[in-house]
């Protein structure tokens, strides 16, 4: 079965270098997620769990919904614009989430008589980082789709983006941690990553504009 894309998507090292910073900054976010919770919830064995335990809902949850998008409607203008309005998100993080963790806790802590730390954590996880990382939880399937043009080489085009996936996945676990937390900062961290993501999907739309006119 052959399938073709259109414009840009026609070169598939676009598609894996989509995944490739997909996996980098759900990383990136995650250890960003761990500084911005610390001072308000420690950064203790619980609230690693949690926020690991929070983003594998949230990247569940996107790679089933990226499945069904991507049988239903395979048009990528959908998957780099979720990107887009993840990246915004993103962006919005170190100018709200501090107000948000401090609102829901001081609604919980008025409600909640035990296990206040846990649920309080919780609740701000879910809030400030399951949507977002939803949204680019539905990067995997849909890339897949649009990748594979032919099943006789399935298997290949799905372990390449794997691969890229995780290789993304290990850069946005060290550069934050070793580069630009200690350099820049948190806040700018989830600036730079979200900027990486914005300018990715504009790759795409200016490409796709070009092509379009031609």
């Amino acid at each position: 079965m052959e399938r073709k894309n259109r414009g840009i998507l026609k070169n598939k090292l676009f598609l894996y270098l989509t995944e490739f910073f997909s996996g980098m900054s759900v990383m990136a976010v995650e250890l960003g997620a761990s500084r911005l919770l610390a001072p308000y919830f420690s950064s203790s064995q619980i609230v690693w769990t949690i926020i690991i335990g929070t983003i594998m809902i949230a990247m569940a949850l996107g790679n089933i919904y990226g499945g069904r998008t991507a049988d239903k409607s395979p048009n990528p203008d959908k998957l780099y614009g979720r990107i887009i309005v993840a990246a915004l998100w993103i962006a919005l993080i170190p100018v709200v989430g501090k107000y948000i963790i401090v609102g829901i806790s001081a609604v919980l802590i008025f409600s909640v008589n035990n296990n206040f730390l846990i649920l309080a954590a919780f609740v701000a996880c879910m809030v400030i980082f399951v949507f977002p990382l939803f949204l680019l939880g539905t990067v995997t399937p849909s890339l897949v789709k649009y990748s594979v043009s032919n099943l006789d080489d399935n298997g290949k085009t799905v372990g390449t983006l794997g691969a890229f996936n995780t290789i993304g996945s290990i850069i946005g676990t060290f550069v934050p941690t070793f580069v630009t937390i200690p350099a820049v900062g948190t806040s700018i961290t989830f600036l730079i990553f979200a900027g990486i993501l914005l300018a990715l999907s504009i790759v795409y739309f200016v490409m796709e504009k070009q092509g379009k006119r031609k």
